[in-house]
């Protein structure tokens, strides 16, 4: 019995593009195979059918449904011959179309087979090159077929010449399938060039008078065949004077097709297509099986002339390209990083878009300032180097010219480019040209560090960067940049956004980084950190430093982090040395984004005042409606997508808009509301930044100003708005460095105001405080005094400071008796030192005074709130001064027409209704209940909140 067969008995590929080409294959085998048992080492996705010619052994393979192209034949060729190991060389076999000419008298039907004519080795690829001014410029070379092969094309031509040809027989037996029989192909029919087809999917509505007269052949049945240069590319040619255009360019062509340059100088085979149309607009499919039958015929024939004992003694094919191919070279200015953990997803993603799928030949890594961008290419530069040894590596830094030229030189003299040594030439120039050529093969480049526009672009007549850059379909570029704008520029939408590393692969790296691993045992600890640190590459490496230098804990280094911003900035601010890093780069997460913050203020003023606004109030959550708006919003859109083309500034998601607070609203002003994070770390590095240029003071003003513009009013329907806002500005009012009391003050006070409303009392007495230091500091009129005074007094009542109240009240009261006695400010004091009195237990002065101020306001409407107000608080004076059934009395009024004019919900109606209750239940039991008495002794929390009574 004999042996299974293994890989390492298959000694010849067999590759097709279309299942019709795949089924002429299989039905011409002597023999067939069964599957080989799957290897879980393999990383090959072809399938195999298996199976034996003329003794040798076969292994075919088609491309991927819907996968044509040179590309895809490469790829599926190079998993191929990985597997395969013991393969000699390989077959390109399928259907192509034909370019008649009075040369070559090619018919549907024939074969084309691949042969070195002119300057051509069998195959070229007619659209690889570069367009230039003269027209376009084709460049690259492809290999001949290996020699046993042209041996056996020799051999078969002679048997040809000599009508010993088996090519009918092998016909024969495919004409038992009848996909494959030359009847169902249908006429032979050549139409003029310059004849369009009439439309349809067949040429029943073409002229038959444009036909191309032709000599008969002797049958119908004759297969010819034809030697030469077949031309391949990535696109279908169904235009005939296209298609002899390009023929007359290339010296005369027998066929087009689209997958054998990819196999050329990665797979050493010869090509055979049969010719199923005519490259024109008749194209259509009813030749395909017939000229796929025949190509597949002729090869069996080219096998049956190989003797199985030659092939054993040749090379394998991995051997030919060994030797075919340039030696690679390596540019590399880093060693591996063995401390680089993690980052799977984004490697895969690289991996499965550069070297398998192969459907972009240029991939943008974009990412924060030390957010690891270098690192990833790094370990995907390695990665390649180990996986594919046939191809050069190259890096370049292109931080600004000079460094790009300094890395030409290098990869020049590493090339051994002749005119390298000449200081007259332009090493750039040199590096793309050859890089571009043929004889460069397979590369991958690493551009890094694209993150200055006018370097990698140009500006006025001065080249750019990408000017220098080589374009070769052996070639792959691997961008990395700060910002999304030129990441789209370089590579549309093949772009890679990297983001913090998830919690596993941070502490593997902090791990890594730490000399003490004992530190690692507090994992709740670990935690902490990594949480500050935003799981920023850059910033953990920069803390294991620090913790390895100075020996000290994990909570120590936190203490310092959450410290005095002076602290923050001592620790962020270190540098420390990495030698997978630029020496010229800033290590320190302080000044890593300077670069970045001064190509922002240079290229977009609008973008650099906003982050210089952003730096000064809270880092999270930050409203649209809170920015400084610019001239027009379009270059507000402009501005705000720049810096998030940085990662300094991220939109929130649906679900971050609608996170809600303790209270259960919905911190946002307005649905359609837009809200930002700046990354923390940016947020300390621009005030570090910003403070080193002396513009921290003006900035910080300049917030202040802008938000107590826009700072709302403390009424209860502005309530989300003004929550929003809180944070952003009691950091600013808790900066030391600006000047702008006047604006300053107004923002205390509406600050107050709010936290009055919001029931944060000791924070609306701190801040309105501050308000009336700054305003006896100010030389403005004494009214704003007053106006501030009289807030603080409420809130004073508010948090229980009665006597306070009371004093700064009477004082205000007497100060505005200058005022008419309906001005409403002397009204409103009035109606406060009213009910500082009777939370003092002082209530007949408190009802003396209300009912003046309610006979005040009887020139306002009815509805008019501050009028309401004032009966509200007269009638709690009556109920608190045993006047129980006039406070009823009143209040049932206030109620009634609340109730007309307010939402049912609206706080100030169900003040007034809790009230009433509490009236009619205390005269319904006609006794000084418990209950009741609390409203003749205090206010209740609702009364000391004047907005929305």
């Amino acid at each position: 019995m004999a042996r299974p067969l293994r890989r390492d008995d298959y000694t010849v590929g067999w590759v097709c593009a279309l299942p019709v080409e795949l089924a002429a294959a299989q039905e011409l085998l002597d023999e067939e195979h069964p599957d080989l048992e799957h290897d879980p080492a393999d990383n090959d996705e072809n399938l195999y059918a298996l199976g034996s010619i003329g003794g040798h052994n076969v292994a075919i393979v088609c491309l991927p449904a819907g996968r044509i192209g040179t590309n895809p034949a490469a790829s599926v060729a190079t998993q191929m011959r990985a597997t395969f190991k013991k393969m000699r060389f390989g077959l390109m076999v399928g259907i192509g179309g034909g370019v008649p000419s009075e040369e070559a008298d090619v018919r549907l039907g024939d074969v084309v087979v691949s042969q070195p004519h002119g300057t051509f080795a069998g195959v070229v690829q007619y659209d690889a090159g570069k367009a230039t001014p003269s027209g376009f410029e084709r460049t690259g070379a492809l290999n001949s077929p290996p020699q046993i092969l042209l041996a056996a094309v020799a051999r078969v031509r002679a048997n040809e010449t000599r009508g010993r040809s088996k090519l009918s027989e092998h016909m024969e037996k495919l004409g038992g399938v009848g996909k494959f029989q030359r009847s169902k192909a249908g006429p032979d029919v050549l139409f003029e060039a310059n004849y369009d087809h009439e439309g349809g999917q067949t040429c029943a509505k073409c002229s038959g008078d444009r036909h191309e007269a032709r000599e008969p052949r002797d049958s119908e049945e004759e297969v010819a065949t034809h030697y030469g240069t077949i031309a391949s590319g990535n696109q279908v040619i169904k235009d005939a004077a296209v298609r002899d255009r390009l023929s007359a360019e290339l010296g005369g062509v027998l066929c087009f097709e689209m997958e054998a340059a990819g196999l050329m100088n990665s797979f050493p085979c010869l090509v055979v297509r049969g010719i199923c149309d005519y490259a024109d607009s008749h194209k259509n499919k009813r030749w395909q099986a017939y000229a796929a039958g025949t190509a597949a015929a002729y090869v069996k024939e080219v096998l049956s002339v190989i003797p199985p004992a030659e092939v054993a003694k040749s090379r394998t094919a991995e051997e030919t390209m060994r030797d075919a191919s340039v030696k690679p070279t390596y540019c590399i200015p880093f060693l591996k990083n063995r401390h680089f953990v993690g980052r799977h997803n984004e490697l895969a993603e690289l991996r499965q878009r550069l070297l398998v799928d192969q459907d972009c030949q240029k991939m943008s890594i974009v990412g924060l300032g030390g957010m690891g961008k270098t690192q990833v290419a790094l370990q995907f530069a390695y990665a390649v180097k180990e996986e594919q040894p046939d191809w050069s590596i190259f890096w370049v830094a292109a931080v600004s010219m000079e460094s790009f030229e300094q890395a030409c030189a290098g990869i020049a003299a590493a090339l051994g480019i002749p005119q390298a040594a000449d200081r007259e030439e332009d090493a750039k120039e040199l590096v793309k040209q050859w890089l571009s050529s043929g004889q460069a093969r397979r590369w991958l480049l690493v551009v890094d560090n694209t993150d200055d526009p006018d370097v990698l672009f140009g500006s006025g007549q001065s080249p750019g960067i990408v000017d220098y850059l080589p374009e070769s379909e052996g070639g792959m570029i691997l961008y990395t940049t700060r910002t999304l704008e030129v990441a789209v520029s370089l590579t549309r939408g093949d772009v890679l956004e990297l983001g913090a590393m998830d919690w596993q692969d941070a502490t593997d790296f902090l791990s890594k980084s730490l000399v003490r691993k004992e530190l690692l045992y507090d994992k709740a600890m670990v935690h902490k950190l990594l949480d500050e640190l935003t799981r920023l590459p850059l910033a953990i490496a920069q803390a294991a430093a620090y913790l390895n230098k100075n020996r000290m804990s994990i909570s120590k280094y936190l203490q310092l982090l959450r410290s005095t911003e002076l602290d923050l900035v001592c620790v962020m601010s270190r540098e420390f040395r990495d030698d997978t890093r630029y020496k010229s780069s800033k290590n320190a997460v302080a000044t890593t984004w300077v670069v970045s913050f001064g190509q922002i203020r240079k290229h977009d003023t609008v973008a650099a005042d906003l982050l210089g606004f952003i730096s000064c109030v809270e880092w999270k959550a930050i409203p649209r409606s809170l920015l400084p708006s610019a001239e027009s919003e379009a270059r507000m859109e402009e501005a705000i997508g720049m810096l998030c083309g940085y990662s300094f500034l991220a939109r929130r998601d649906s679900d971050g808009r609608e996170s809600r607070d303790e209270s259960g609203d919905t911190n946002v002003p307005d649905g359609d509301e837009e809200w930002y994070d700046v990354h923390r770390l940016v947020h300390l590095a621009t005030r570090i930044w910003l403070e080193e240029y002396g513009d921290l003071a003006e900035a910080t003003g300049d917030a202040v100003r802008h938000v107590a513009e826009v700072f709302p009013s403390d009424d209860y329907a502005n309530r989300r708005l003004w929550r929003a806002y809180l944070p952003h500005a009691l950091r600013l009012l808790g900066a030391e460095r600006s000047h702008a009391h006047e604006e300053k003050s107004k923002l205390c006070l509406w600050v107050g105001r709010c936290l009055d409303v919001d029931g944060r009392i000791p924070e609306s007495v701190a801040w309105l405080e501050e308000c009336c230091r700054l305003r006896r500091m100010s030389e403005k009129s004494n009214g704003d005094l007053l106006f501030a005074q009289h807030e603080l007094a409420i809130a004073y009542r508010a948090d229980g400071q009665v006597q306070k109240a009371v004093q700064l009240l009477e004082a205000v009261v007497k100060a505005r008796e200058t005022l008419a006695a309906d001005h409403p400010d002397r009204l409103a004091s009035q109606h406060e030192l009213a009910g500082a009195y009777r939370a003092d237990g002082q209530v007949q002065k408190a009802v003396k005074l209300l009912e003046a101020v309610v006979k005040a306001e009887e020139t306002l409407a009815a509805d008019h709130p501050d009028r309401l107000a004032s009966q509200h608080a007269l009638a709690l004076a009556y109920d608190a001064d045993g006047q129980t059934q006039e406070a009823a009395d009143l209040l049932e009024r206030v109620v009634e027409i609340k109730t007309r004019v307010l939402r049912a919900d609206h706080p100030s109606l169900l003040v007034s209704f809790e009230a009433l209750g509490a009236m009619r239940a205390e005269l319904a039991a006609d006794s000084d209940t418990a209950s009741s008495s609390l409203s003749r002794t205090s206010p209740t929390a609702a009364d000391s909140a004047r907005s929305i009574v």
